[in-house]
């Protein structure tokens, strides 16, 4: 391997990075903008493999093919091996510790991630009822999807184009891509797919790359030991603090960490700042940095999964740290550092590699099956769905949209999110006992009511939001009877939609019947996780969470201020007491939805409120 001139003092702010992305994703209440830590490493990493590549270029022996395949697999070793043992871990763990539907995303996750393009995976990802992307194991990996990306083209650039024009057509791509990701974020939206892209994260790596080429040519700032450290430290600081209130990311405001990993790698290690950096703790938490953000992130999200928290305190905060540190320690020194030696060979390097990505790939196919046999449940599906997805207009059109009795004169329209997609049954049920239809539609966090504010979705969810409000527009006019259901707790969140749910209910107060289905009581973990989990000798439990009690007060208030308006809410304390039962039978499919079974029983116990509120016998 060729030598570039050791720094520690990048070792130390390589430990800087890797703390900051492990408090933010421990609790971004801490740390706000400690995801720039990211930035940070994408700087590090076009720096270093500048440096090594210009120096290999100015050597008399120089050959581009001998050094594309030294450049290639001195990375690959440096990459792969703990990669790769990430994911089998992370795969078997998976296929025991999580249900098997949400196993299925899982698995396809760690195909892209064994291809190196969970960047592209992710930033295409959009299930409601897959598990949140603060359950998703592997979703950290897209930062390395992207840097070996940089890695596959960029030798290519540094090696072919000479020297005296490198600086200037990097620096036009730098400035060429900031540019495209600013415009993408400022004019067309689509937050998540830029965020998780190439073309937004080359001008970090870029910028890396302009500090060696600088270097290489004996650049040195004047005065860059006293002012140019401690700035970067600054500035770094800085955005760790108050990155998020400053606006999309990255684009244009990515220049602030970007331009403090600059002013570092640029400032002389024999700086206070430089030996600050260098001090010994730093430089081993530098060295395993790599396995540090491995590791991190799969296990906060087993314990998020496990416990059903997002934030999840100071016990579990111990055993995140306990964990983390041994996997990693573990990961480094028997997997990575063994891994990188120059005294292993190609030939049997490129033989473990392939049959580690093989057995990623076949594993996440053949582990489904393990999966399904530690899930014991083998309940019925009406129990694991609330209602069946080719059938419903959720997000889609799909056929009339009606439940009930559909020879019946009485028409009422449904309108809402998923909660009132969960409701499919309820209205089926209750349309057939008493002679009405139901037309329901519905889309994914959104309710499907004119002005709703879906802007604020998901990017996946917004074009099917969009489109179902415009079906609903063709019958709300003509509506007598409407029922609007929704996650409140979700919903009322947002002053925009308060305003418009307000607005909607004046509309048609006195000109309808409206009717506002309270959110059912939402629990503080999925009771189908429970079950698995107990199934493991694992302890669990399931309580109700406080916040959906919460919001059905507050759109209770709402609703008393419009005399023909009416929450529709005496019968739910009953019916749901021993939530997630009623009697002996299951009514919930996840946190906050019922299954079919609950639907149908919810609607039971509705009969005779409805009978009387609609007058339909």
């Amino acid at each position: 391997m060729i030598a570039v001139d050791y720094r520690p003092d990048i070792q130390g702010l390589r430990a800087i990075a890797v703390l900051s992305v492990m408090v933010f994703h421990f609790d971004p209440l801490w740390l706000p903008g400690g995801f720039v830590g990211v930035d940070v490493f994408l700087v590090i990493s076009g720096f270093l493999i500048t440096s090594i590549l210009l120096k290999k270029r100015s050597q008399p022996e120089y050959r581009l093919v001998s050094t594309l395949k030294y450049f290639y697999f001195s990375r690959a070793k440096r990459l792969a091996p703990a990669y790769y043992f990430l994911l089998l871990v992370v795969s078997v763990g998976a296929a025991i510790f999580f249900l098997p539907a949400d196993y299925k995303v899982i698995s396809e996750s760690a195909k892209a991630a064994a291809l190196f393009d969970s960047n592209r995976f992710f930033a295409n990802f959009g299930d409601y009822f897959a598990p949140a992307n603060h359950e998703q194991p592997l979703l950290h990996t897209w930062s390395l999807a992207v840097e070996v990306k940089f890695y596959i083209m960029a030798p290519f650039l540094i090696l072919l184009v000479p020297r005296k024009l490198l600086k200037w057509l990097f620096s036009f791509l730098f400035l060429v891509f900031i540019a495209i990701a600013e415009y993408q974020l400022t004019y067309q939206g689509g937050e998540q797919e830029v965020y998780y892209s190439l073309y937004a994260r080359l001008p970090e790596f870029l910028a890396g790359s302009l500090v060696a080429i600088y270097l290489s040519a004996g650049g040195k700032p004047a005065r860059s030991q006293i002012i140019f450290g401690p700035l970067g430290i600054v500035l770094i600081g800085l955005s760790v603090i108050v990155q998020p209130g400053i606006g999309h990311f990255p684009g244009l405001n990515a220049l602030l960490p970007v331009a403090g990993s600059v002013m570092i790698l640029i400032g002389s290690s024999d700086s206070a700042i430089g030996k600050l950096l260098a001090n010994s703790s730093l430089v081993w938490v530098g060295a395993l940095s790599y396995s540090l953000y491995l590791w991190h992130w799969p296990v906060l999200a087993f314990l998020r999964y496990y416990t059903g928290l997002e934030s999840l305190g100071v016990t579990y905060g111990l055993i995140f740290l306990a964990i983390t540190l041994l996997l990693s320690v573990i990961s480094f020194y028997l997997v990575e550092k063994p891994m990188r030696r120059n005294s292993v060979q190609k030939r049997r390097y490129f033989g473990f590699s392939i049959v580690a990505l093989s057995g990623i790939i076949v594993a996440s196919y053949s582990f489904s099956d393990i999966s399904e046999s530690f899930n014991a449940l083998d309940l019925p599906e009406e129990y694991v769905r609330y209602a069946d997805p080719a059938t419903i207009c959720h997000g889609k059109v799909v056929g009339e949209c009606l439940q009930g009795e559909m020879a019946s004169n009485h028409e009422v329209l449904v309108l809402g999110d998923s909660h009132a997609a969960m409701l499919n049954s309820y209205f089926g049920y209750l349309g057939t006992q008493l002679g009405f239809r139901a037309r329901i539609i519905t889309a994914s966090s959104c309710v499907t009511i004119p002005g709703f504010d879906y802007e604020r979705l998901p990017d996946w969810a917004q074009s099917s939001c969009v489109a179902q409000m415009k079906e609903a527009e063709k019958y709300i006019e003509d509506a007598s009877v409407i029922f609007l259901a929704g996650m409140w707790s979700y919903q009322t969140q947002s002053d925009d939609f308060l305003s418009a749910f307000s607005t909607f209910l004046e509309r048609f107060n006195g000109r309808a019947q409206v009717y506002v289905m309270p959110q059912v009581p939402m629990l503080n973990q999925s009771p189908l996780r429970n079950f698995h989990f107990k199934n493991l000798g694992l302890e669990g439990h399931v309580g109700i969470d406080e916040e959906s009690i919460r919001a059905n007060r507050l759109i209770g208030e709402i609703v008393s201020q419009y005399s023909s308006v009416r929450i529709l809410g005496s019968e739910i304390e009953s019916i749901f007491s021993n939530a997630p039962f009623f009697g002996n039978d299951l009514v919930y499919f996840d946190r906050s939805h019922l299954n079919e079974v609950g639907a149908r029983i919810y609607g039971a116990e509705s009969k005779e409120t409805l009978q009387r509120v609609l007058g339909f016998y």
